[in-house]
């Protein structure tokens, strides 16, 4: 949720080819972002997607939401619409899920508010594939630490087994450096969860020159692993990438430098995620994904290391367009299938006019089979160069997500081809880059037209001859219902001329199906 206010090789003080149809899984009219992708290790059929989207008629307006397949992707389940676990008028964000062996979904995300500050990182876990949810669990509250409000960028992690489950975060966007990254853990399934501690320590701090220190987790076994940046001077002349690593729950730590020294150049814009995996088939076997400038614009690099973490590899860059051509990549992300197979995804711009974060964009995966020391040639995820909307240097656009089994892709992310941030999917055969098992989902909208929009105030809603608007609830940009309708008819006029100018969201409703529309005033 924050406005990458991370870590490039570089400090930032300042503040993730195929011929893939892509499917838009939220269908939303305002803001639904940050998606997060699982599959079922027990029924490759199960995909979940949850990510944060706009709720019409809540004042806290932004929920966490999930999306249900049983069937690879080709048909989704109705959106659910997780609660606001403290009260409605709190806001949820930064959705991450797991699974355990036996198909156990564990899902988290923050319920917060500013201002006074309240909430924190809670856990739901759901024994049916997502379709329900079972009793809430809070890992850690937003004042632990106080003042620091530590509910920012948490992720969750799970070993083989699912007897331990794992929670690192970090304090809030808006809290002022020095900040430190926090660690937890639960050793019975995610009921409990330990006292939280500091992640990094003396001689291997995070120092005071990053603001948004995010750690990113995995575990392997009894060994949970995390990767942090760190730039403070006494320790090291150079800014740093951090291992830290846990074999008794969290009660000591060990660390190594997995890599150092760097570009100081930034982009604020850019969402330079990065991340840290566990081959399953090779608990020795550790891979860092991370964005590097030193090629004059933002490029996607990886480590890894064979022997737990101890030395590193000399890094590799993994997207194959010309060096330094001015092309910035950014929003990685990664996965082991459960044979050592790995995919490595990213937003891409090689195909854009101009240069620098502010230009079209597509996603981008590489594939390296567990048999080969060679990653594919990059190839398209998404099936069309999308412009840049404004909307993409906001909050909430800093993640995407992409789950790999038994060579087949599931990847989500977020774009505004449609003129609004919506989530999007697409299930690929990582060898052959071929489409598979992939059809349109079942819209929760349908053919609509409202006009003239922009307008003074007086708006037509059509649909066509053979439907029937049976509904009309209009928003504004608070999520406040300010106008009501049940008229039925296939024609409706609308007066809003009384409203002030602005930006209003019209939700029609139609044989059981709304269409959400943005229009002007």
């Amino acid at each position: 949720m924050i406005k990458s206010l991370l870590f490039i090789f570089v400090i930032i003080i300042t503040f993730f080819s195929s011929n893939a149809q892509n499917q838009n899984i939220s269908s939303g009219a305002v803001f639904e972002g940050e998606p997060y992708i699982v599959v079922n290790p027990k029924n490759t059929q199960n995909i979940i997607v949850a990510w944060m989207g706009f709720v019409f008629g809540n004042t806290g307006r932004l929920s966490i939401k999930i999306k249900t397949s049983f069937d690879g992707g080709k048909t989704w389940n109705k959106t659910i619409t997780m609660p606001h676990i403290v009260a409605s008028t709190y806001k949820s964000a930064d959705p991450s899920m797991v699974f355990d062996k036996n198909g156990n979904l564990f899902l988290s995300y923050i319920d917060y508010r500013e201002s006074p500050d309240s909430g924190g990182v809670y856990l739901y876990k759901s024994t049916n594939g997502g379709i329900s949810w079972g009793t809430t669990v809070k890992m850690i509250d937003m004042d632990a630490d106080p003042g620091k409000s530590a509910l920012d960028r948490p992720f969750i992690a799970i070993n083989e087994d699912g007897d331990k489950l794992y929670l690192t975060t970090k304090p809030a966007p808006w809290i002022a450096a020095p900040n430190r990254p926090y660690y937890t853990c639960s050793t019975d399934g995610g009921k409990t969860w330990n006292q939280w501690r500091y992640i990094d320590s003396t001689g291997y701090l995070v120092g005071g020159a990053i603001q948004a220190p995010m750690a990113t987790p995995a575990a392997s076994g009894n060994k949970f692993y995390a990767a942090y940046p760190s730039y403070l001077t006494s320790q090291n002349v150079y800014a740093q990438y951090i291992l830290a690593s846990t074999s008794d729950n969290g009660n000591s730590f060990s660390y190594h430098t997995i890599l150092k020294g760097g570009s100081s150049s930034k982009n604020d814009s850019a969402k330079l995620a990065y991340k840290l995996l566990v081959n399953p088939a090779d608990s020795n076997h550790l891979v860092f994904i991370y964005p590097y400038s030193a090629l004059g614009d933002i490029d996607v690099m990886m480590t890894e290391s064979y022997n737990e973490g101890n030395t590193w590899s000399t890094p590799l860059r993994i997207n194959d367009d010309a060096p330094s051509n001015g092309k910035m990549q950014d929003l990685i992300w990664a996965d082991f299938d459960i044979d050592g197979d790995l995919i490595i995804s990213w937003r891409d711009r090689r195909s854009a006019n101009g240069s620098g974060y502010a230009t079209a964009s597509e996603f981008y995966a590489a594939f390296r089979d567990k048999d080969s020391t060679n990653f594919s040639a990059n190839f398209k995820l998404s099936d069309s160069l999308v412009a840049y909307n404004n909307i993409l240097a906001q909050n909430g656009n800093d993640f995407m997500g992409i789950s790999l089994d038994n060579d087949t892709i599931s990847a989500v992310w977020a774009n505004t081809r449609d003129g609004s941030l919506d989530v999007w999917f697409v299930r690929t055969v990582a060898k052959t880059g071929k489409v598979t098992s992939i059809s349109l989902i079942e819209s929760e909208s349908f053919d609509i037209n409202i006009y003239p929009n922009p307008s003074n105030g007086i708006y037509y809603i059509e649909v066509n001859d053979k439907a029937i608007i049976n509904g009309i609830n209009i928003y504004n940009t608070l999520g406040e219902n300010i106008y009501t309708s049940k008229n039925k008819s296939s024609k409706i006029e609308i007066d809003l001329s009384q409203e002030p100018s602005g930006i209003y969201i019209f939700n029609t409703e139609s044989n059981g199906k709304i269409a959400s529309r943005k229009v002007v005033k």
